[in-house]
């Protein structure tokens, strides 16, 4: 596997773990830092989707 590869595995796991703390927050009633977190995720997942198809590895979803 590549360094890319390897980083945008890297970048999926940490992105399951702020979905995971996103949750966790909003189940001990921290909405407004669940919010938070929430739109961090966003703009991530956007950034991931704009990117062009011959530079996004394929793990990414």
């Amino acid at each position: 596997m590549d360094p890319f590869d390897s980083s945008a595995l890297k970048l999926q796991k940490n992105l399951l773990t702020l979905r995971r703390a996103r949750d966790r927050l909003r189940q001990e009633g921290n909405d407004k830092e669940a919010d938070q977190l929430a739109q961090q995720i966003a703009r991530i997942e956007a950034v991931l989707s704009n990117m062009q198809g011959t530079i996004r590895p394929p793990t990414l979803q």
